[in-house]
């Protein structure tokens, strides 16, 4: 995850190594120190998109209208729209069916993303 020179004192506090997203054969692992974290089945992922995450939306973890967001910069960010609500840490428990992840290159993470769930077995 890209940080923003804004955010490295509050983050590092809390996330003092930043943020990482690791795309697996089967989940999409979120983690931002002890802000929050989730893990994706990517078999959930309905959609996803680039949006871009405007600079006073704030930065770490983010609970919004119906989304939660894991951002340490402004800028382009994915979106994944979920088949059915998913239980995140941020930092508490909570319940959502969109998540935002800000990562370095958002095409290429859809790419990576399309690839890994089209290589998904069939229920």
């Amino acid at each position: 995850m890209p940080r923003s020179r804004w955010a490295l004192p509050f983050l590092a506090l809390f996330a003092p190594h930043g943020g990482a997203v690791e795309l697996s054969d089967q989940t999409l692992e979120l983690h931002l120190g002890a802000l929050g974290r989730a893990s994706i089945p990517l078999r959930l992922i309905e959609r996803a998109s680039i949006m871009n995450w405007p600079w006073w939306a704030g930065l770490g973890v983010r609970i919004g209208r119906g989304v939660v967001g894991f951002v340490t910069q402004s800028g382009p960010a994915v979106v994944l729209q979920l088949a059915e609500p998913l239980e995140v840490r941020a930092p508490l428990r909570w319940t959502t069916q969109r998540v935002v992840v800000r990562v370095s290159d958002p095409e290429s993470f859809l790419h990576a993303l399309a690839e890994r769930r089209y290589a998904l077995p069939a229920d």
